[in-house]
């Protein structure tokens, strides 16, 4: 097994690849204060790079290598520090799963009924490693969440769903430490096959959860007394499930399954007294929360409005003010881009001053706050802000990831709403510098993520008056509003069409034009 990676060591190896850039430098005879215009940054942003402070994008290593003509040398020790933290945030998940197996071993484990009875479907799992009952039952109860189940109430399917675990191909030398415990959850029906990639002990976990929480029917009621406070832990769980199937299948195959969740919390919640009630008060805020971020992505900005508004006075009266603080800066971010920009900054300043709020919501609001400053034209405390975000995510610890508030904001989330920002700046060429080293570094399984900003890089591209790129990026932009049914992407793209009218003489344009011809 490969030695265990520290935060210490990951720190230092930035603080050295700063001190590369500072040795470069010196060797060009440019001061801090000479060398940032040359990239596009200030003096504050080199100085911090180089004592190790801040971390920079692959942009910033790319200008410096063209600047200081080093042959590419601080763009390898860039991706080598890059490669040294994934395998670090690989060996932190690895860690945190050993540790939520290690607290379900504890948990005593009831008879778990036959496939008969769960869904009136027959499942087929071809996995020897897995036991029999257990994951059954979650493997089941998986495929209810993500909407592919084929019957209910005892009615039989009108064809026989098939599920397989396989293992999934590991293609890194860190993955092969962890290959027996990926799996890629395959579930075909009707003809269809639909995969996502999820750890085996997240199943566990799920199975150890359903059968040890109550199975609550639409048409029962609880007693306060017999409903059991892990609920809390399992629909936490099946979030984090969903949010993962989310990136995968898009919000179209979630939300339905979200809306039905929220349902039975909603019910639950009603028969609980004090604390508990609390607790399920805020896990319904969040889910809450969810559904109108899948809402915003569908293109339902009224739906997600309301369900907004609901998981904000639940989080208030649960008194669960992480989640409000967060909720405040997606409304924030739902401001941007309307008539009512002018509350985006004082929106986000609000959620960063309530107490408490964690470390990547406050990331998350300083963004909210560089894009309302961009939409101002103040480009001062847009840059100061993007620079805040860097450094509280810079500082965020093992606990702040997974399925936390704000666990998105990670480098490529920054570059690309730099991106944002500098396109309303009306700096196209920097936007593009940060929409293309986001879609670079955001994992092949975040799609609608980087197909929402191929749109924006499209954008830029043509600002910048490069349509032939523009057209390629935006032809990319809508297979993957296809595949993931984001309204967003397809809405983004197509906006670009009568802007790039006036360059359909040009191959790779026309056959754009046509593309969104059939996209209409």
């Amino acid at each position: 097994m490969s030695k265990r990676i520290t935060a210490e060591q990951v720190a230092e190896a930035c603080r050295d690849l700063g001190r590369q850039l500072a040795a470069w430098r010196r060797a060009a005879g440019l001061t801090q204060a000479e060398f940032g215009p040359q990239i596009g940054y200030s003096r504050s942003a080199v100085a911090n790079v180089e004592t190790g402070r801040e971390r920079a994008p692959l942009g910033f290593w790319q200008s410096a290598d063209r600047a200081l003509s080093t042959r590419g040398a601080l763009q390898a020790a860039y991706r080598q520090l890059a490669d040294l933290e994934n395998r670090y945030r690989t060996q932190v998940a690895y860690e945190r799963d050993q540790a939520r197996v290690a607290k379900i071993a504890t948990l005593r484990q009831p008879e778990v009924p036959g496939t008969d009875a769960w869904m009136g479907a027959s499942i087929r799992v071809e996995d020897p490693q897995l036991g029999q009952a257990q994951p059954i039952v979650a493997i089941q109860e998986a495929c209810e969440f993500v909407g592919i189940a084929g019957c209910s109430e005892g009615r039989p399917p009108v064809e026989e769903p098939q599920l397989r675990l396989v293992p999934e191909a590991q293609t890194s030398a860190e993955g092969c430490r962890d290959r027996h415990d990926a799996v890629t959850l395959t579930i075909m029906s009707g003809g269809q096959t639909q995969s996502f990639r999820m750890r085996r002990r997240v199943l566990l976990e799920l199975a150890a959860s359903v059968a040890a929480a109550p199975m609550v029917s639409a048409m029962g009621t609880l007693a306060p007394s017999n409903i059991d406070p892990a609920l809390v832990d399992h629909f936490a769980t099946l979030r984090a499930l969903l949010v993962q199937a989310d990136n995968r299948l898009g919000g179209l195959s979630v939300l339905p399954t979200v809306k039905h969740q929220v349902e039975l919390i909603s019910q639950i919640r009603r028969e609980a007294r004090g604390s508990l009630r609390d607790s399920l008060l805020s896990t319904e805020a969040r889910w809450s929360e969810f559904a109108s971020w899948l809402s915003d992505d569908l293109g339902d900005s009224d739906a997600a409005a309301r369900w907004l508004d609901r998981a904000a006075s639940m989080a208030q009266e649960a008194q669960d003010h992480e989640l409000y603080a967060f909720i405040l800066g997606r409304a924030a971010q739902r401001a941007v881009g309307t008539g009512d920009e002018d509350r985006v900054v004082g929106l986000a300043r609000t959620a960063a001053r309530i107490p408490g709020a964690p470390v990547l919501v406050q990331a998350f609001a300083a963004v909210q706050e560089a894009q309302g400053s961009a939409a101002d034209g103040d480009t001062v405390t847009f840059q100061t802000a993007m620079h805040r975000a860097r450094t509280l995510i810079s500082e965020a610890t093992d606990t702040d990831a997974g399925d936390t508030l704000g666990a998105f904001c990670t480098s490529p989330y920054l570059n690309a709403h730099e991106g944002e920002g500098w396109l309303r700046l009306n700096k196209p060429s920097k936007a593009v510098s940060c929409f293309t080293t986001a879609v670079n570094e955001w994992p092949e399984s975040y799609r609608r993520e980087r197909g929402m900003y191929l749109s924006r890089t499209a954008h830029a591209y043509l600002a910048a008056s490069e349509p032939d790129q523009a057209a390629h990026a935006a032809g990319e932009a809508l297979a993957l509003a296809a595949a993931t049914g984001s309204a967003r992407i397809r809405r983004n793209a197509l906006a670009l069409g009568p802007k790039l009218a006036p360059f359909r003489g040009r191959s790779s344009v026309k056959s754009l034009l046509e593309q969104m011809a059939g996209a209409w």
